[in-house]
C-alpha cells in the first residue's frame, strides 16, 4: 500500500542543538520559579508562605509517615481515569463533528453551553445527583472536559491537507485506510496538543472536587492543611502532585515535537482551553 504522508524532515529550529542547549531554556525557568518561590517567601515572610526548604522539610516528614502516596495514588487515578474517558468520548465527536457540517451545526449549542457553563456546576451537580462517591467526581470531571476535546479535535479535522484526502481517494483507499494513512499522521500533533490541555485542566478540577466531596486526595488534604492553617502541608501536597503531573505532561510533549517533526513546524502551543 502506497503510504501518503509526506518524508520526515528534520525541523531548523532543532537542528544542530546539542542537549546543553536544549536544555538550558528549561533550566533557567526553573531556576527563576526556584528565585519567585523565595522571593514570595521572603517578602510575605516565612510564617506566611514558607520557602523551599521548609516545604521539603515538611513533604519528608509525610513521606516518612507514608501518609502522602495514598493519596497521591487516589488523585493520579481519578486524574487518569477522567482523562481517558473524556478523550474514548471526545475524539470520534470531534472527528464526526469535522466531517460532517450537519453533526456539527446539531453539537453547536451543546458545545457552547459545556465551553461556557461554570465548571464548579457540573461538578456539583454531580454530587447531588450521584452522592458523594468515585462515580460522580470521575463523570463530572469527563463532562467537563469533553467539550474542550471535542473542539479541539474538530478544528484539526477541518485543517487537514484537502490535497491528501484527494490523494487517498485517487488511490481508491478504503476508509479505515485513510484514516491511518492519510488522516491519523496530520492529525497526531493536534492529538496529542489537546491530550495536554485536558490533562492540565483534568488535574486541576480533580483536586477542586476533591475539596468539595471527597475524603481522600490531594484535594482532601489541601483542604485539611488549609483548616489547620498550614501552609507547609498545602504546598507540599501541591508540589508532589506538580511534579507527577509535570512528568506525564513531558512525555506528552516529546512526543508531540516527534509526532510535529514530518510538518517541518513546531506543535502548536497549548494552553487552558
Amino acid at each position: 500500500m502506497t503510504d501518503l504522508r509526506p518524508a520526515v524532515t528534520a525541523r531548523p529550529a532543532l537542528a544542530g542543538r546539542s542537549p546543553g542547549q536544549r536544555w538550558r531554556w528549561p533550566a533557567l525557568g526553573a531556576v527563576s520559579l526556584l528565585l519567585t518561590w523565595a522571593g514570595l517567601s521572603w517578602a510575605l515572610g516565612a510564617d506566611t508562605f514558607p520557602g523551599v526548604g521548609a516545604t521539603l522539610d515538611f513533604l519528608g516528614r509525610e513521606l516518612r509517615r507514608g501518609a502522602i502516596w495514598g493519596h497521591v495514588g487516589i488523585t493520579l487515578w481519578r486524574v487518569v481515569a477522567a482523562f481517558v474517558l473524556a478523550l474514548a468520548v471526545g475524539i470520534p465527536l470531534g472527528l464526526l463533528l469535522g466531517r460532517v457540517p450537519a453533526a456539527a451545526a446539531f453539537a453547536a449549542p451543546w458545545l457552547a453551553v459545556g465551553l461556557t457553563v461554570p465548571r464548579i456546576l457540573i461538578l456539583l451537580a454531580a454530587y447531588l445527583i450521584l452522592g458523594l462517591n468515585e462515580r460522580a467526581i470521575i463523570l463530572s470531571i469527563a463532562l467537563i472536559l469533553l467539550p474542550t476535546v471535542a473542539v479541539q479535535v474538530r478544528e484539526g479535522v477541518r485543517s487537514l491537507d484537502p490535497k491528501l484526502a484527494q490523494m487517498a481517494r485517487s488511490f481508491r483507499l478504503s476508509p479505515a485506510a485513510t484514516l491511518r494513512s492519510v488522516t491519523l499522521p496530520q492529525l497526531t500533533p493536534t492529538l496529542l496538543g489537546t491530550a495536554r490541555v485536558t490533562l492540565s485542566l483534568a488535574w486541576k478540577m480533580v483536586v477542586f472536587g476533591e475539596v468539595f466531596g471527597r475524603t481522600s486526595g490531594v484535594g482532601y488534604m489541601i483542604a485539611f492543611y488549609f483548616q489547620q492553617f498550614e501552609m507547609r502541608g498545602i504546598l507540599a501536597y501541591g508540589l508532589v502532585m506538580t511534579a507527577v503531573l509535570s512528568a506525564l505532561d513531558g512525555a506528552i510533549a516529546m512526543a508531540s515535537a516527534r509526532a510535529a517533526a514530518w510538518q517541518g513546524t513546531p506543535p502548536r502551543p497549548t494552553g487552558e482551553g
